[in-house]
């Protein structure tokens, strides 16, 4: 198995570890260039460092189909409607707070449904990038934002809508969100 010298303490550790074994600080890695460390921030490019997900291969990130949904007064028979989906939101890992996606809602630091929240961090844009509801899915936008906005370390491209769903991680300037479904 292959093994990476963990950030914090020097010791080897297994390449795919989200915690160092030995001190138990959490390993992130860079959005922008890989690097992994345990700052906030790069210390190669200067970009934000996020959770490691060490089976985000592209075949695990991809949607999974839906199921249709069971109806107990058919003995268990499938009927042919998927099961409604609930609302998500995005919450902080720094602060906690959480923003609630609105259809067409701009985010950014100015003229914002957000902007009360996000008017301190100036990595995020004046109209940083958007939220899209299209049938039950949520999609976020940037609008070729200074710093990008990334959906499971991925930079999204300018103004092409990026499906977000429960379990990604979505980082938008210096916060990084987890998004929960509720």
């Amino acid at each position: 198995m292959k093994e990476i010298e963990c950030p914090a303490c020097g010791e080897m550790i297994p390449a795919d570890s989200k915690y160092c074994d030995m001190c138990g600080a959490e390993l992130l890695e860079c959005v922008n260039c890989g690097t992994l460390g345990t700052d906030m921030f790069c210390p190669e490019c200067g970009k934000p460092m996020v959770a490691r997900k060490p089976d985000a291969s592209p075949e695990t990130t991809q949607p999974q189909p839906v199921k249709p949904a069971q109806n107990d007064d058919d003995g268990g028979k499938t009927i042919g409607r998927p099961a409604a989906r609930k609302d998500i939101v995005l919450k902080a890992r720094k602060g906690g707070f959480i923003l609630r996606p609105e259809d067409e809602a701009v985010i950014g630091r100015k003229d914002s449904p957000y902007s009360d929240i996000l008017a301190d961090c100036d990595l995020i844009s004046r109209r940083h990038g958007k939220f899209l509801k299209r049938g039950r899915d949520w999609y976020i936008m940037d609008f070729g934002s200074t710093n990008g906005t990334y959906v499971n370390n991925r930079e999204a491209a300018p103004d092409t809508p990026v499906k977000i769903n429960a379990g990604d991680v979505v980082d938008i300037g210096t916060y990084i969100f987890d998004v929960i479904e509720r």
